[in-house]
């Protein structure tokens, strides 16, 4: 293939320095504007007895449609994140002043005088012990979760104490105890709370929980 000489390479940097203000000569259409321009110049100055051939013009244009494929990618994608998280946002604000479950071991007693809480089991077990404790950590009563099955099992305190008195409100924490036939089942401890609020991390919306704590969409195991 015949190369294109200093001048038509000169002549083409001033077409294209030119028409810099229309178009971004980093985009992929910038650069398939020059491309298409470079190769109609290489068409007309080809030696007639040597021309080019056809399948690096093929190769150079299978190229240049890649990358305006992958630009036109780009800007999908970028367009349905952006449309993912509006609707992240507009789910986060619909949750606030509900109940929902994520994953914990806080047991509030509210001013009904009763808790709830709940556990997910791995594996199927026969028995399940749930112990609530104070904020010291000393435990003030002994719960057991009836027919305890795969899965979510939620369970509820009546906010008194092994000796029937009931206690303050306020905030609680639990421990669960899984097993089957003797052998320890693995559990974990899902705790109930009350959305106050929304908050972004690096644009992402997170819920602001009764606890001080904040979570993601995500980790939201059910809404009550």
């Amino acid at each position: 293939m015949t190369t294109v000489n200093s001048d038509i390479i000169a002549d083409l940097n001033k077409v294209s320095n030119a028409r810099a203000g229309s178009q971004n000569d980093n985009s992929a259409a910038g650069i398939q504007d020059r491309f298409l321009t470079l190769l109609m110049a290489q068409l007309k100055a080809q030696d007639p007895m040597n021309p080019m051939d056809n399948a690096q013009i093929t190769s150079q244009m299978a190229q240049i449609s890649t990358v305006t494929g992958m630009e036109n990618m780009n800007q999908t994608m970028n367009m349905l994140l952006q449309s993912q998280f509006a609707n992240q946002s507009m789910m986060a604000a619909t949750l606030i002043g509900k109940q929902v479950m994520t994953d914990g071991n806080g047991l509030t007693l509210g001013e009904g005088g009763k808790g709830a809480g709940a556990v997910e089991l791995a594996g199927p077990a026969d028995q399940v012990k749930v112990t609530v404790t104070d904020k010291d950590g000393n435990v003030v009563r002994e719960l057991s979760i009836d027919k305890p099955k795969l899965g979510i099992n939620h369970f509820e305190w009546d906010g008194k104490d092994g000796n029937g008195e009931a206690l303050p409100e306020g905030e609680y924490s639990f421990k669960v105890e899984a097993s089957n036939a003797g052998v320890a089942v693995k559990s974990n401890p899902l705790a109930f709370q009350q959305v106050n609020g929304v908050t972004w991390e690096q644009g992402v919306p997170m819920l602001m929980l009764a606890n001080g704590k904040t979570s993601s969409l995500a980790d939201i195991v059910q809404i009550v």
